[in-house]
Formats: structure tokens, sequence, C-alpha cells
């Protein structure tokens, strides 16, 4: 059985306060509030104008430009480049803690991408092999999990002593077809461990969002108990985004993406005007949906980028 929040968020210590505290004397969460970023206050669903960033960088990406200063710094230069608001981080890379220290020097929030239980297990035992087991031997699973769970907290510590701004859990529960484990695993199995991240997090003073590919209406309601603040939708058909979004609302998620990947390398000025009327009129955060995996891909990005901050500018029609 997976430990729920309960027995896993222990309240911090004062030792570990202390160590959280920077050079400045000022704790993670003082620091946030005396820098709050408009990014963030979006993420609490208030209206802060129109709110861009990116998510995964392309494979490769980083290695290529290790000689001009590193991944921190080549991903920095990104969304400066871009004139964004946040950026991805990958968690689980040895240069995720530089990333964050450069993108907050240069005013760019930070979200600090977790791999979640599941893509932890899915990686471990192999995902034809965990699929089984969640519809066979759900049981078999739970010391997976347990141990997934505690990577994942401890992912999450070493991104807020880094200074994150955002926890963003990623785990992909559909795909384009559908769901990949049944609504009752999600939530008999996975939702305690979320609760627990979501727990973790918050004790510390840092918001966290969650990331799934494919349609994951139905679970928003129990992230957003949980604690989520946002949601980084991805593998949604555009016919089925507005969708998508107006329930993360209702449910009280802030929505992120409305920039699908496959549309980069074919029409990117019309998929970020879109994107760019969604953030007006239903509060999207602007962003890729994890489906920039070229350079070309990235440079359609930014024209999407631009599409969507001359959509969001235009008056709107009085017809």
């Amino acid at each position: 059985m997976v430990p729920d929040s309960g027995t896993i968020a222990q309240t911090p210590s004062t030792e570990e306060a202390t160590l959280r505290t920077d050079k400045e004397g000022l704790s993670h969460t003082e620091r946030s509030a005396a820098r709050e970023h408009p990014a963030l206050t979006a993420l609490r669903g208030e209206d802060s104008g129109l709110i861009v960033g990116i998510s995964w960088l392309p494979p490769g990406f980083h290695e290529r430009r290790e000689a001009a200063g590193g991944p921190a710094e080549s991903l920095t230069l990104v969304a400066q480049t871009l004139d964004l608001d946040f950026a991805f981080v990958p968690a689980e890379e040895r240069w995720a803690p530089e990333a964050v220290h450069r993108l907050r020097d240069e005013g760019i929030a930070s979200l600090w991408a977790v791999p979640g239980v599941l893509c932890r297990v899915g990686d471990r035992l192999g995902w034809a092999e965990m699929l089984r087991l969640t519809a066979a031997e759900p049981g078999e699973l739970a010391a997976p999990l347990a141990e997934a769970l505690h990577a994942t907290l401890q992912s999450c510590r070493e991104g807020i002593s880094a200074g994150v701004d955002v926890v963003l859990l990623a785990d992909d529960l559909a795909g384009a077809v559908g769901p990949l484990v049944s609504p009752d695993y999600v939530l008999d199995a996975l939702m305690p461990c979320y609760r627990a991240v979501a727990a973790e997090v918050l004790g510390r003073g840092v918001a966290v969002a969650f990331h799934s590919d494919g349609d994951v209406r139905a679970l928003m309601p129990s992230l957003a108990r949980a604690g989520y603040s946002a949601i980084h939708l991805a593998g949604i058909a555009s016919d089925a985004l507005a969708a998508s979004i107006d329930a993360a609302s209702a449910s009280g998620l802030v929505a992120i993406g409305g920039v699908a990947g496959a549309a980069l390398g074919d029409d990117p000025a019309t998929a970020g005007s879109a994107a760019g009327l969604l953030a007006r009129e239903r509060g999207l955060l602007v962003c890729d949906d994890g489906g920039i995996a070229t350079p070309d891909d990235l440079t359609g990005y930014s024209l999407a980028v631009e599409a969507a901050r001359e959509a969001y500018a235009q008056e709107p029609s009085r017809d």
C-alpha cells in the first residue's frame, strides 16, 4: 500500500528550515514573496496579462551547446531571446540548480519538472509490464510506487533548495487515444502519491502544478483538492483544447499549454494566434505542449509566441 500524505509529508525541522535559508538570510518563501513574478500570480488565477513560457527543449539541444556555456546558460538564453515569463527545468539533470539560479537572475520563473511515480515505475519495469500490472495485479506495484515516491519527493526537495518557483509533477496518465491506466487505479493508487507530493511542496512554501498527456478532465477536481494550482495540457486535439481549459478552470486549476508540437512545423503562426486568443478569453498560460522535438520546432515556437502576443493584443471583436 502506498503511504498517504499524512505519513510522508512532515513539518520541516528547524535545522531543515535553516538549510533552506539563503545567504541573505531569507527563506525561500520570503524570497518568493519579495520577487513575486507575474507567472506566479497567474498560477493563482489572478489576471497578470499574457504569460508565455516553454517546456522541455529538444533532446540533445543542450549538449550541442555545451561549449557555448553549458545547458543552464543555453536554456536561459532561449528564454531571454523569446522574452518568456517561465521555463521548465528538467529536475533530473545535473545542471538543473544552476538553470534555476540563472533564470531567476534574469527575472524568469522556473518550473522544476519532476518525473512522477508512474513514469519512474514505467522506466524501471518497462511500460508494457507496468501497464499490465495496473490492470491485472495492481498490488504488485505497491512497493515500486513507494520507492518511486521517495525519489520524487527527494527531487522536489532539491528543487526547493535551489530556489525553484514552482514544482511541476509530470506523469503521463493518458495518450492521444485515451487513458493509459484506469481512472480507478489513478484514484486508488496514484492520487495518494500526488497528494503526498503536493503536501511536501506546499508545506515548504512553493506552488505545485501537474503535467499529463491526453484528456485528464475527470481527474482535475482531485488534483485541485490535493493542492495543485495548474495543469500543463499536452497531446490534446485542437478542437478539444478549449473544453480542457474550461474543465481546468471549473476545477480551480490554471491551464498551461495551447501550442501543439505537431503544429510547429506546419503553421506555427496559426497555432500561436489560437493560443493567444485562448489566453485572452480563458486565462490560458501560453506554452508548448512538450512537443518541441527538433531545433526547427524551436524556431517554429518562436513564431508561435510572436503570433500569440499579436492575437492577445488585438481588440476583441464586437460582432
